[in-house]
């Protein structure tokens, strides 16, 4: 991309040089600098990894993942078939162990998406879970690369600042330790920033046929990626209108369109060999519908929590918390940097580490909303409405309603930081590492410090919950059942790591799909099975032709204990 540009180069976006051409470093300088920061960056991620266990997972996207690298692995095999013990008393797959697994032609795939699999595959060959985490590391890398070439564009020196905050003090930090595909995703969207802002600057189509193919790319991995498309293209497109191009304009939007085409229809293609149909774009139907259909409170509800939620849960309370969390921190600062507002600036600062001081009291746990987990965010949000930060800004902010209403619901409070708001995230991150210099060195520090501290927070979090997790899921496959039933959704898929198409377990999330997995193992000729739940002090279930006789306990959570009961088949 361009760093640099004269002002005599003139229009709208004409940008002044941010270093000084007679201090700038070599091109073989800043490529070192360059290398051996994103070397710091990915070693740093890869000591952080050894504090989690492999076996267990920030999400149980993850372990749908896993248990499919497992199946592929060891069958050496490229389709995505993680199989099913009794499909032949269940064709459907309506109790099948891993929830969201689809019935694709003769396949049962649980992935949720095959470019990070197949990237991941190799890599989980040679070395296990473990070496298969330098994917999301290196999108994690990408996406920091990303943050500083965004924060140059701003005109923001040389952006390593922002390279820093994005790499080691935001949820970026905590997905490049999950074989999840958000880094990757966010770091395509972002450089997709870069090439379409550098397209409508330089009035270059190569810069925009490259921002599609990254938009693209990132669509087959994060179906949010198309809302940010959306608001790209028509960003760029209205930017060229108030200059009276009409036909640069359309050619950009055209363009775009078209480089996003390419990775799409090969992903299509790609899911069809592989897995015999479509995986992505069922996935997105899927997302868009809502797979469980909500009303507008559920999701504004929701929507909130993602945006600025402190702790884990969608009672109300949790909602004005966050909501107070943002609006101090805004008022923080726009204070702080008048010196004639210190009463409002140590009121409002204390607000702040009190709030964030009763959440780390609380314990460990997911943190789910984006400026909760990002509070530079709030920075961007008072002072990134200048000519030059308005842009990535008004993307960012525009980009949250939309995804509000297309993403799935039912899982806002167990993420970190508004997964599907990354990169909204990203860019009022940077915005906002932008903006600091507006404050005084003092207000820079206590927004970074603060950043710090609920990153090692999530980070903690993440290799308490990989242990349990793991320690939890070892002992289910120990149980002395033949067969188990989860009523939990997601139970099975968080043992992903010791997944097995040949053991007897079956998902039932419902009465209706228990009926039908107590008639699939009768006709399996089981007559002893373990069902599984979360030990809420509920009686056993009422399962006709079966009688429950003896529980035991399995802690999953400090505060989280699975009830494993045992039913015999007879009256």
């Amino acid at each position: 991309m361009t760093t640099a540009r004269s002002p005599a180069s003139g229009g709208p976006g004409a940008r002044v040089a941010v270093i000084a051409t007679t201090s700038a470093p070599t091109s073989e300088r800043i490529f070192r600098r360059g290398l051996a920061a994103g070397a710091v960056l990915l070693a740093l991620y890869v000591g952080l990894s050894f504090a989690n266990d492999p076996r267990g997972f920030l999400g149980t996207d993850t372990g749908g993942k896993v248990a499919t690298l497992r199946v592929m692995d060891a069958r050496h095999r490229l389709d995505p078939d993680v199989g099913y013990w009794a499909a032949r008393w269940d064709p459907d797959g309506r109790v099948h162990p891993l929830y969201y697994t689809a019935h694709i032609g003769r396949q049962w795939v649980n992935a949720t998406t095959l470019p990070v699999l197949y990237a991941a595959l190799p890599l989980y060959h040679l070395g296990g879970y473990r070496l298969a985490l330098l994917v999301p590391m290196l999108g994690a890398v990408a996406a920091a690369f990303a943050a500083r070439a965004i924060a140059r564009c701003l005109h923001h020196t040389d952006g390593w600042l922002a390279f820093w905050v994005v790499g080691i003090a935001s949820p970026i930090a905590i997905y490049a330790l999950d074989l999840w595909e958000h880094t990757i995703g966010v770091a395509l969207v972002a450089w997709a920033v870069v090439f379409l802002f550098d397209s409508v600057v330089d009035d270059d189509r190569r810069g925009a046929i490259v921002a599609g193919v990254l938009l693209g790319a990132a669509a087959t991995m994060r179906t949010e990626a198309l809302v940010y498309a959306a608001l790209m293209i028509s960003g760029a497109c209205a930017v060229l209108l108030t200059r009276r191009r009409l036909g640069v304009a359309v050619a950009t939007g055209l363009v775009v369109v078209a480089g996003m085409a390419v990775p799409l229809l090969a992903n299509q293609a790609l899911e069809r060999a592989a897995a015999g149909g479509a995986i992505r774009s069922s996935r997105t139907v899927t997302l868009a519908t809502g797979s469980k259909r909500s009303d507008a409170a559920v999701r504004v509800q929701e929507g909130l929590l993602t945006l600025s939620g402190l702790t884990a849960d969608l009672e109300r309370r949790a909602e004005l918390t966050g909501l107070i969390l943002l609006g101090l921190l805004v008022v923080f600062a726009r204070a702080s940097a008048d010196p004639g507002q210190r009463r409002v600036t140590a009121v409002a600062g204390a607000g702040v580490a009190l709030l964030y001081l009763v959440r780390l009291g609380k314990g460990l746990g997911f943190v789910p909303g984006l400026v909760a987990t990002t509070p530079i965010a709030a920075v961007a949000l008072v002072y990134g409405w200048t000519r030059e930060r308005r842009p990535a800004t008004v993307l960012a902010c525009a980009a949250l309603p939309l995804v509000w209403a297309l993403q799935y619901t039912g899982g806002a409070p167990p993420q970190w930081g508004g997964r599907y708001l990354l990169v909204s995230g990203l860019l009022l991150g940077v915005v906002g590492v932008v903006a600091l210099a507006q404050l005084p060195t003092w207000a820079r520090a206590a927004f970074i410090l603060t950043a710090v501290t609920i990153t090692g927070f999530g980070l903690a979090w993440t290799s308490v919950r990989t242990h349990d997790v793991a320690r939890a899921s070892r002992l289910l496959t120990r149980q002395p059942e033949p067969a188990l039933v989860f009523r939990e959704a997601h139970l099975a898929r968080e043992a992903g790591a010791f997944y097995d198409p040949t053991r007897r377990w079956l998902t039932a999330d419902s009465p209706q799909n228990q009926t039908r997995a107590f008639d699939v193992l009768r006709a399996a000729g089981i007559d002893v099975v373990g069902v599984v739940d979360i030990e809420r002090g509920q009686a056993d279930a009422d399962v006709v032709g079966w009688r429950a006789r003896g529980r035991r306990h399995i802690r999953l959570f400090s505060d989280v204990d699975l009830r494993v009961t045992t039913y015999v088949s007879g009256p």
